[in-house]
């Protein structure tokens, strides 16, 4: 800590030093600022004016050679009627030309082709220097062009000398002339406009000829006829020579630096220039900031004295607080507040540390309460808390928790570290945890494995944290059991991941495990295999034996998946009777690795083959099999589940024991019966649908009735087969809707034959699903459509399959006489086909049996097709029912077909289906019935 003085002096000075540093940095800031803006205001100012001035200057250069080149031509043309020939006239012409004598103060002259002067003013000009008659400007005045001439010193005379040449009219063959007039330069009015050299002038004015970088005229003695600077030596020249206008700045070796205007002539090859020294431009400027220097200095000493005088006034209270602080801090005085006196900022700072005073007083009151609260807690901890050196690893103090976790009682435990005490066993995980707590000055949650007195083992958590006590680092540990928790959780687990009636890993199991799988077989490039197994009339074992025995079963498929596994998979049960084999590190060709997989699913197979005793039954368990061969792709563990089960629908279809691998194109299939089926449900909302009639017809060629018979053409696909979606709706149950809407639709197309004479004796034919006619209002459904549309009941045939007489024939005889009592007849179809009861057919309320198209096709030709359709006929005439074949394609078939009594027909042979408006023109076709 500083002295006293040298703690107030030094602050003292600091604010001193800091405010003057502030105050001097804005007064000269704003000084240059001033002068920086001066100097740009009024050098753009003098660049302006010197650019004026130039271009005035420029302009009268530009008229006064106009006005000599114009009186130059019109004498030309005043000469140029007098012959060659007579020299001695043609001289007195010259003689009597006062005007162009003043206008051409170095004479003028009149010069021929050949170049010999023909007569010239004064008289003897040809004799004086700087007169040319061979000259380039004079050659192309005689060739008829105004021409001027370069600008050159007399060698005898001291003036520089212009000429300028301009070309006399020719008439006939006559011989070209030209007349040539020259301006002494330093005398001549011709530049008039530059100021005489030594006159009084802020700025000094040259003309340059650009062709030889020569100054014709300036305002400064001995400039004139003075070459400038060779091209490439200086930048600022080599640009006005090269044409260019405008201000620069230019440095010149004896002037110093200049700020200099150009402008170019129009009629010649010249250049005005307009050149002031920088020193002068700027001079009063720089007297201006001289006097702000002045008066800037004088105000910083003016303001540093001030803010000298000032700290010492305002500050002086503020050492009186550093002397008491300073005594409180080397303890000559006790800790007290300081008296309060003021109450600006320092009164605030004196209040201030006064409070601070209070805040510690209450912070050392509150810390020494805090430790009485620490030993408390510290003993009454739940948790096992012990305090142990760094050094050694000997315990410093326990709590009660710890004695009541390990059983051992404090006074043993203290001065003795875990490992002399058992209570650590594995001296290299509790030095790796030390060194962790030393590293990163604490842990949390680390799980170890600890000791009890008794040699029981216990599975704590253990927080650690370094803290120093009488100056030696210690570690406060706090351990907490959680041996139970442990157990429970494993027990959890058990029974989140084990299916608990075959002990088989479940579902979530399987998918954990197939997520490890692929992410092997991308680093160990392998492949590997999904076995999907489902057991056949798992159901019926349910039903028939109960759910113990289907338990049973269970079990005993799980045994054998197990015992035919060994190491060459993992079974899994997913639920139900569907289990899952996985198998990994299978070969990296998909040929060896299907190979392989076939195998298993066959050893599989042949171990589930023999029947299993249920309750005294021998129950035989067949199985089919869906494979997908995965890892070779980026695989996702929910599409390869979906692979696996396609493939293992498609096993099921095919039969039982059936083995079937998983192909891209039965994910197509899928894909486009949901497509399907999409465009089914949007075509039902839309009625998409249309009803075709094929016709019935009897021995006698009578059309006696119509079967009503669905198509739909699907936008972008066409006709779509009544085989492909008709058992994809009664799969999905759309068969509901859709049946309700062609029973609608054909009892509307019967009440309209109905009102028609010629129509009204025809029956329709309408086909009813299984589902459909199971429905318990069925009847009502039926009711309602002949109700709304006024169809005639007895003229409504409703065609049943064999299959539905499978299932409740007493409910299906019931519904079917209720049917009846309204009118409504009934006719078999596809009969032949099924596995029908004839104790039922004879109590079926049937009008008609319908031979199944399958037969009447090959009576022909299959003499087995031919004894099932004599047999029908047969059955029909003794029930006393209509018998009628579909399928009728050829007259062969007909005839044959009349010959074993079938009195009525329907096929090809006579009508395809036909839309309504078709079969009305195929009607009216027809002969009349007699």
């Amino acid at each position: 800590m500083l002295p006293r003085p040298a703690l107030v002096s030094s602050l003292k000075l600091r604010i001193a030093l800091s405010a003057l540093a502030l105050v001097l940095a804005g007064i000269w800031a704003l000084a240059g600022y001033a002068d920086h803006r001066l100097r740009a205001g009024l050098g753009a100012q003098i660049e302006a004016q010197q650019l004026s001035i130039a271009g005035l200057l420029a302009r009268e250069l530009e008229r006064t050679l106009q006005e000599r080149r114009n009186a130059l031509l019109a004498v030309a043309r005043s000469l140029a009627d007098m012959a060659a020939d007579r020299p001695a006239q043609l001289q007195e012409r010259l003689a009597n030309l006062p005007a162009l004598q003043q206008m051409f103060d170095g004479g003028f002259y009149v010069v021929d082709g050949a170049g010999a002067m023909q007569a010239s003013f004064p008289l003897r000009l040809w004799a004086q220097p700087g007169v040319e008659t061979q000259a380039p400007f004079v050659q192309q005045a005689l060739a008829g062009h105004v021409a001027l001439g370069t600008p050159a010193q007399h060698t005898s005379a001291d003036h520089a000398v212009l000429s300028m040449a301009v070309p006399m009219p020719v008439a006939g063959n006559g011989v070209p002339r030209a007349v040539v007039g020259l301006v002494k330069l330093r005398e001549s009015g011709l530049l008039g406009p530059i100021v005489t050299p030594g006159s009084e002038s802020a700025s000094d004015y040259y003309v340059v000829d650009r062709g030889t970088r020569t100054i014709i005229a300036s305002s400064v003695p001995g400039q004139l006829m003075q070459s400038l600077e060779p091209e490439g030596r200086d930048a600022v020249i080599d640009r006005f020579i090269d044409g260019g206008e405008g201000n620069a700045v230019y440095h010149d070796p004896v002037d110093g630096t200049l700020l200099v205007a150009v402008r170019q002539l129009g009629g010649a090859r010249w250049l005005v220039a307009v050149a002031q020294q920088a020193v002068q431009v700027f001079a009063p400027l720089n007297a201006l900031r001289n006097a702000i220097a002045l008066a800037a200095l004088a105000l910083t000493l003016l303001t540093a004295a001030g803010l000298w005088w000032m700290l010492r006034r305002e500050l002086r209270p503020l050492e009186d607080m550093a002397r008491r602080l300073a005594a409180m801090a080397r303890g000559e005085r006790a800790l007290a507040p300081l008296p309060q006196v003021r109450s600006d900022e320092i009164g605030q700072l004196v209040q201030g540390f006064n409070r601070l005073l209070q805040e510690l007083q209450l912070r050392q009151r509150e810390r020494q309460e805090s430790e009485a609260r620490y030993r408390s807690a510290f003993r009454t901890s739940p948790d096992a808390l012990d305090i142990t050196r760094v050094s050694d690893g000997s315990h410093l103090d326990v709590n009660d928790g710890y004695e009541q976790l390990f059983g051992w009682p404090r006074e043993q435990v203290l001065g003795r570290s875990g490992l002399d005490l058992g209570i650590w066993r594995d001296e290299k995980a509790r030095t790796a945890l030390v060194a962790q707590v030393l590293r990163d000055g604490g842990c949390r949650n680390s799980e170890q494995t600890l000791y009890h007195r008794d040699g029981r083992a216990l599975t704590v958590l253990m927080s650690a944290s370094l803290l120093d006590v009488g100056g030696e680092p210690c570690f406060l540990w706090v351990t907490h059991d959680v041996t139970d928790y442990r157990r429970a959780h494993a027990q959890i687990q058990q029974l989140t991941f084990v299916d608990s009636l075959t002990g088989l890993p479940n579902r979530s199991q399987f998918m954990q495990c197939l997520e490890m799988a692929l992410a092997l077989c991308q680093t160990q490039q392998r492949l590997g295999a999904l076995l999907y197994l489902d057991l056949h009339e798992f159901r019926a074992v349910n039903d028939t034996l109960g759910h113990a025995q289907g338990d049973r079963l269970l079990r005993s498929v799980a045994e054998r998946l197990r015992d035919a596994l060994t190491e060459a998979g993992t079974g899994f049960r997913l639920g139900g009777d569907e289990f899952m084999v996985l198998l990994e590190g299978l070969p990296d060709t998909q040929g060896e690795a299907a190979h392989e997989a076939e195998r298993l699913a066959e050893r599989l197979l042949a171990a589930l083959a023999p029947p299993i005793d249920l309750a005294g039954l021998q129950q035989h368990c067949s199985v089919s099999v869906g494979i997908v061969v995965f890892g070779d792709g980026q695989d996702e563990p929910l599409e390869l589940l979906r692979r696996a089960d396609l493939a293992l629908n498609q096993a099921k279809e095919a039969g039982p024991s059936t083995i079937l691998f998983f192909e891209p194109q039965m994910l197509e299939e899928v894909s486009s019966r949901a497509r399907l089926q999409r465009d089914l449900r949007e075509a039902l909302q839309r009625q998409d649908f249309a009803l075709h009639y094929q016709p019935q017809l009897a021995l006698d060629g009578t059309v006696v009735g119509v079967e009503a018979l669905i198509r739909w053409r699907l936008e972008g696909h066409g006709m779509v087969s009544p085989m492909e979606f008709i058992p994809l709706a009664e799969k999905t149950g759309l068969i509901l809707p859709l049946g309700r809407w062609i029973l609608h639709t054909a009892c509307r197309q019967l009440a309209a034959w109905a009102r028609h004479g010629a129509r009204r004796h025809l029956t329709m034919a309408v086909n009813v699903s299984a589902g459909q006619f199971q429905q318990e209002d069925f009847v009502q459904q039926v009711r309602e459509a002949l109700v709304e549309t006024g169809a005639p009941a007895h003229r409504l045939k409703l065609e049943l399959t064999e299959s539905l007489m499978l299932q409740q024939i007493e409910a299906v005889i019931a519904r079917m006489r209720e049917l009846q009592a309204l009118g409504v007849q009934f006719s078999l179809d596809d009969f032949g086909t099924g596995f029908s009861s004839l104790a039922y057919l004879k109590r079926l309320p049937l009008a008609q049996l319908k031979i199944d198209q399958g037969f009447v096709r090959d009576i022909l030709e299959d003499h087995n097709d031919a004894a099932i359709a004599q047999t029908v006929i047969a059955l029909g005439h003794s029930l006393g029912l209509e018998v009628i074949a579909e399928g009728v394609e050829t007259e062969q078939h007909r005839a044959l077909l009349a010959q074993w009594g079938c009195r009525f027909y329907q096929g090809y042979l006579f009508s395809r289906p036909l839309p309504a408006e078709a079969l009305q023109d195929w009607l009216d076709a027809q002969p009349p019935q007699e």
